[in-house]
């Protein structure tokens, strides 16, 4: 079984990751490639070999011969572009965040849900081999009680340098057409003087709630939330400890960004790569404070962006849900625009 894809945006990350990634696999095939930029458009897709080219993706929507899209466009358009290929009975992959507010998560989970396709948002650290053991590690753990209880946890980015230079190996295409305009799509009851602050900390940073709903759970509620010129922090609470969350974007040659969980009698440490350093997992670091040894497993040599095309591929042909499904993410729509309003309102 080949699956047919179009994949409706040209720009960096689709060139970077998603078309080689799609490309590669041997059960599907990308025939189908949109773009608003005519020129970028046509130059990628005779680079990969795709046989059609459009300008709008509506012209694509209710071809019958495209099983899935891969919705890699500007965030306020993830909702729209992807409600409009589920009502047309085609699976979706879309990057992440899956909205830009609540109601539109809502109409995508609500929409794949009737029409009985796939849904599935792009947190490729979940398909992160290092990620993956450290759940694992994680569960055992927690099961066991060997490090005793989780008391306190730490999820933390700061950003940095992400790239690692793949952009000087892939030669990517750029052109001098002017960018997508940009229409705001805001949480309804978000001033629309707040939304390229919100909209920033709801791109990158919903990697991180995502992350740590994976490793612990779902939380209880926002206790705190504040910002300060780019920098964040919240409290949230579990029913047994609260997490500290941080975030912010500082100059650095290494990516910073992680997940500290503190037991009884010693942590756990999940250091996410940077996000473009291909075949390099997580790094896990295990203190045993009662025995006074440090463990550093370590997992396969693989890249998450591959694996996560694999695994959408997979979903579809034997009709599983994906691991990071629309329904699923949809909570962490609702916790960044909780934790914004707890920032805004405090209560």
């Amino acid at each position: 079984m080949t699956l047919n894809l179009a994949v409706i945006g040209a720009g960096f990350m689709s060139q970077l990751a998603h078309i080689p990634n799609f490309s590669r696999i041997k059960d599907c095939k990308i025939i189908a490639l949109c773009d608003k930029r005519k020129r970028l458009g046509k130059m990628v897709a005779e680079k990969y070999h795709i046989p059609y080219f459009y300008e709008n993706y509506l012209d694509i929507v209710d071809r019958s011969d495209i099983d899935a899209a891969v919705v890699i466009v500007n965030d306020e358009m993830h909702a729209p572009i992807s409600i409009d290929f589920l009502k047309s009975g085609k699976h979706v992959f879309v990057e992440k965040p899956m909205a830009t507010n609540i109601n539109d998560g809502e109409e995508m989970v609500s929409t794949a849900r009737k029409t009985g396709v796939k849904l599935m948002i792009a947190y490729m650290k979940r398909y992160d081999a290092g990620c993956i053991l450290a759940k694992n590690i994680l569960r055992k753990y927690v099961e066991e009680e060997e490090l005793g209880k989780i008391r306190y946890v730490r999820v933390y980015c700061y950003c940095g340098e992400w790239v690692c230079g793949l952009n000087k190996i892939e030669n990517v295409i750029f052109t001098d057409e002017p960018r997508p305009r940009i229409v705001p799509r805001p949480p309804k009851w978000l001033d629309i003087n707040e939304y390229n602050g919100f909209r920033g900390f709801n791109n990158v940073f919903c990697h991180d709630i995502n992350l740590m709903r994976w490793f612990l759970g779902d939380p209880r509620e926002i206790l705190f939330s504040t910002f300060k010129e780019g920098f964040h922090c919240s409290i949230i609470s579990y029913n047994d400890f609260n997490v500290v969350f941080e975030t912010g974007s500082i100059r650095s040659h290494k990516w910073m960004e992680g997940v500290i969980i503190y037991f009884d009698k010693g942590w756990m440490r999940i250091e996410p790569p940077p996000p473009l350093l291909k075949n390099f997992p997580a790094e896990i670091e295990i203190y045993d404070g009662e025995n006074r040894i440090i463990k550093k497993p370590f997992g396969k040599w693989e890249w998450s962006f591959m694996n996560e095309a694999r695994h959408f591929i997979k979903c579809i042909i034997e009709d599983v849900e994906p691991e990071s499904s629309g329904e699923d993410s949809l909570k962490d729509v609702y916790i960044i625009e909780e934790i914004y309003k707890k920032y805004i309102f405090g209560k």
